[in-house]
């Protein structure tokens, strides 16, 4: 059956600092707390996007064209999850009754949003559904990026150039970087700071 070839923007929501979290810490209070702060990603993102799986440390979603209206909608989106999540965080920590590391260490979690626009087809496979494409491939591989050793942020929203123009916005807002991958080349890059929307939202 012929898959018909869909647009929209693709988002990964990734967990920073998930690996040496969970090598460092007792692996049963890890995963309790992963797992609730992976609900809260899921559960905030899926007002407007469509989940596609859980991947570990990372949740990866979509959203067609014609549901996402602008990239202040989508911000917007992203400012929320991000503002569950360290609330969360924060939560989590303050009522741990335990000295174990897992419980101390969980304020040292961040999350990143990477955004692109592109082309996927949904595929369905004994009743799993997921997405493919070179754009999907490239959502995922823009995981592995310079912007923490470049900027030292953790939390922070990445778009594509091409994501940013389809919606039209301002780019004066973000740093703009260049990131290179083998087989994709290179890709204009547009980042932003989580850390001081955040604090925006808390004044």
């Amino acid at each position: 059956m012929e898959r018909k070839t869909q647009t929209g923007y693709l988002v990964l929501a990734d967990i920073s600092g998930y690996t040496s979290f969970v090598a460092r810490t007792e692996i049963e209070h890890a995963e309790k707390a992963i797992s609730i702060l992976l609900e809260n990603i899921i559960e905030r993102l899926d007002d407007l996007l469509s989940i596609v799986k859980l991947e570990g440390d990372a949740v990866f979603a979509y959203v067609p064209d014609e549901q996402m209206p602008n990239c202040n909608v989508m911000l917007e989106l992203l400012d929320n999850t991000y503002g569950l999540f360290r609330d969360s965080a924060r939560s989590l920590h303050a009522q741990a009754t335990c000295p174990c590391k897992a419980c101390q260490a969980i304020p040292a979690l961040d999350l990143k949003f990477l955004v692109h626009h592109g082309e996927y087809i949904i595929q369905q496979v004994a009743g799993i559904k997921d997405l493919m494409g070179n754009d999907v491939t490239l959502i995922h591989r823009l995981a592995k990026n310079s912007v923490s050793e470049s900027t030292g942020w953790n939390g922070y929203v990445l778009f594509t150039g091409n994501c940013l123009e389809r919606m039209q916005a301002d780019k004066k807002p973000f740093i703009q970087q260049a990131e290179t991958y083998e087989h994709l080349g290179n890709v204009e890059t547009y980042v932003m700071n989580m850390h001081v929307r955040y604090d925006e939202m808390k004044k």
